[in-house]
């Protein structure tokens, strides 16, 4: 059946929907950030929530079960206080499966509530202190998912509202009011995931240690990003604390790849500060090095797992774990990091690394701690430990919030607090003023989006070696010899577009130039519909460069926009250098016969220089049963025979083999026989790893497919 918009729609950005029914109104589809879309257009949280089925697996990179292309579309904790704290009332959040309602309930119970299993926790004593700063007055507890709210699905009749029916037909979400239909819902996903708002970018001048602000305010701000940051240390490359919703977006607005990020730490599992995490993890073009308490990374995978649709061991192969355990130290990659557990409603860690002090939502109130300590909540060790927590560091930055489970300003706070570094920055909150007495005015300040703290002498940088790291966090030109991406950076040059400008037009002649996005967000448009958006180190142009085709997208600048303009004549000799033009047919089979197609065409490029054409007989064994893997394969043609664990045919062009165990150097556990003459791609162990390091969302693709 087709789409019926009506007028009891209201469609709103990133394919999220409001039904007015005489139910109330109902939210269709829950991407991140989905609260502030709805106050930023003046209307109430609606006490109904239907989700979107799961992404089918394998249908594009980075898909599994909530996730659309990195972006989680059942993202419902700000929905849920809003309603449970700010009208007193439980939510509905309606799934189209049994199994959806299930894993819901798990994700939704570990970040709200915490850890299950009492054996997940540290000790009891943690239990304890988070239940005190979760404490619900009119509850006389902490409240619970079953207080707040009610998870229903449609495939057991979850859709009857009373006047109201919601039914799901596969393709579209059917609303039935009396008997009468008033809107069908289309539930594919479609639309490229924009952010609200994003930080503006501000001439960043470093310094030994620099601080910039993605986001300084809370969940509830419609007007503000949420608290995270990144550090850096000199000229290295920059820390992440925290990950905010749309984050390849909004670090492509302050003139960054997701793939300079050296580490991630992350403090807690509040969906404000990890929604942009699997998005990282997905589609940042680079394996996520990610640092927390080992309880906390427990939790996360369980919460991906639910979230994905995968085991929470496949989970784990998406990024590496370095466990930072409060009280042990933790060095890596020239980093000193302690961590304390923070006082919050969940497993959290305030986190000190070379001078740099972060709260992560700590709720710190001297004298509220001295109460739980009188009580015989907190230790006498243990007060200390929070009363020193941010000892020495250079620069401390503390969430606030005020409420039962962040900290409250006051004059005595902030004064207590400033005398624990040199320089306060205060932190998840949508104040743009606080009463700062004169005495430490100089030392305290307030984080908002785009907002930069410094400290210690200036670092210089230079243009060369901005465009040298464009060059070598572009997969493509990253092949070449650092020599070589120097040479390039050097003989390159640079071409500026202001917001909204077209860079190409779709079908226009190609200059014979390829081009590599320095600064800003280029929208990709083809056939007049947004298809993705690209930041820094994505190249653009290598098809009319190789052959002179027209261009087959639209590029529109859409923020200022640098693109390093490599000519022809240096284009061809990097083609040379890295073969391109060989891999060119593979790139194009890619493009057009697989399921990578959605990908960048660049990536596909990338990705065509590490297979190997094979043509095949009948009769030839391509993967023994038992054997080390050390090579995957993609069929192109002909037909094959699987037999082992499983057994079958199969002359699906694009279907892989092999590739886990080659990744792994495990035994095949198929033998793998052609039954035709055809063709395969073949692809070593040393390539799959550089894939495993580059490509996270293919990793998942090709687990999904791979037999």
């Amino acid at each position: 059946m087709p789409t019926m918009i009506t007028n009891r729609v209201l469609c709103l950005p990133n394919d999220m929907y409001v039904v007015m029914t005489a139910a109330g109104d109902v939210l269709v589809n829950s991407p991140p950030e989905s609260l502030k879309f709805l106050l930023a257009h003046g209307l109430t949280p609606p006490r109904y929530v239907v989700l979107p089925p799961d992404a089918p697996p394998g249908s594009e990179p980075g898909s599994h079960g909530f996730v659309y292309r990195g972006i989680n579309y059942a993202s419902v904790e700000f929905l849920i206080y809003a309603n449970f704290f700010g009208q007193q009332q439980k939510i509905t959040l309606i799934t189209p499966t049994i199994a959806q309602a299930q894993r819901l309930q798990v994700l939704l119970r570990e970040t709200i509530n915490g850890p299950t299993a009492p054996d997940e926790w540290p000790g009891p004593w943690l239990q304890r202190e988070c239940a005190a700063v979760a404490f619900f007055p009119p509850l006389g507890r902490a409240p619970t998912i079953d207080d707040m709210m009610t998870i229903v699905n449609l495939e057991s009749g979850g859709g009857d509202l009373g006047q109201v029916q919601i039914t799901y037909d596969g393709s579209n979400f059917t609303f039935t009011e009396n008997g009468t239909e008033i809107a069908r819902i289309p539930t594919t996903i479609t639309a490229v995931a924009h952010p609200l708002t994003v930080a503006p970018p501000r001439p960043l001048l470093r310094q030994a240690i620099t601080l910039q602000f993605i986001g300084g305010s809370d969940g509830f701000d419609p007007t503000g990003i949420t608290t995270c940051f990144l550090a850096y240390f000199g000229n290295r490359q920059p820390l992440l604390f925290d990950a905010a919703a749309y984050l390849n977006v909004r670090l492509a607005h302050l003139g960054l790849s997701p793939r300079q990020i050296d580490l991630v730490i992350i403090s807690h599992l509040h969906e404000d500060h990890i929604a942009g995490l699997p998005e990282l993890i997905l589609t940042g073009g680079k394996r996520v090095q990610l640092v927390t308490a080992s309880t906390i990374y427990r939790s996360l995978l369980r919460v991906l797992s639910e979230m994905l649709d995968l085991t929470p061991a496949t989970v784990a192969e998406l990024f590496d774990f370095y466990p930072l355990e409060p009280g042990q130290p933790l060095e890596l990659n020239g980093y000193q990091f302690i961590a304390t557990y923070a006082v919050h409603s969940v497993p959290t860690i305030a986190v000190k690394v070379n001078g740099i002090g972060y709260s992560g939502d700590m709720r710190y109130d001297e004298v509220w701690l001295e109460h739980l300590h009188q009580i015989g909540h907190l230790s006498a060790e243990r007060l200390d430990e929070l009363r020193r927590f941010a000892d020495g560091v250079e620069l401390l930055v503390h969430d606030m919030g005020g409420g039962a489970i962040h900290t409250t300003p006051s004059a005595q706070l902030l004064r207590t607090l400033s005398a624990r570094s040199r320089r306060l920055i205060l932190a998840h909150t949508s104040r743009q003023h606080l009463d700062v007495t004169a005495d430490i005015a100089d030392r305290v300040e307030i984080a908002v989006s785009g907002h930069i703290v410094g400290a210690g002498d200036i670092v210089r940088d230079d243009e060369h070696r901005q465009r040298f790291e464009t060059l070598t966090i572009c997969p493509i030109f990253a092949r070449l010899t650092a020599s070589a991406r120097s040479k390039l950076a050097q003989q390159c040059t640079v071409r500026n577009f202001s917001t909204g400008s077209v860079i190409a037009h779709e079908g226009e002649a190609s200059d014979g130039c390829a081009y590599v996005i320095h600064q800003g967000i280029v929208e990709i448009v083809v056939g007049g519909e947004p298809v993705r958006l690209l930041g820094r180190g994505h190249s653009l142009g290598e098809r009319g460069a190789l052959i002179g085709e027209p261009r087959t997208s639209t590029l529109v600048a859409h923020s200022d926009v640098q693109l390093l303009q490599i000519t022809p004549e240096l284009f061809a000799f990097v083609a040379d250098q890295l073969g391109l033009r060989a891999a060119f047919a593979r790139a194009e089979w890619l493009w057009l016969k697989s399921t990578l197609g959605q990908l960048p065409w660049a990536t596909l490029l990338d990705l065509a220089l590490d297979f190997t054409p094979h043509p095949i007989a009948a009769g030839d064994v391509l993967c023994q049963r038992g054997e080390v893997g050390t090579y995957g394969y993609l069929l192109i043609s002909g037909r094959l025979h699987f037999s082992g664990e499983t057994s079958g045919e199969s002359e699906q062009s694009g279907h892989c083999f092999g590739m886990r165990s080659a990744l792994r150097g495990e035994p095949y556990r198929l033998t793998v026989r052609a039954l035709t003459e055809g063709m395969v791609w073949s692809i070593d162990s040393t390539a799959l790893q550089r894939l495993y390091l580059m490509y996270p969302d293919l990793l998942l693709h090709w687990q999904t497919i791979d037999r």
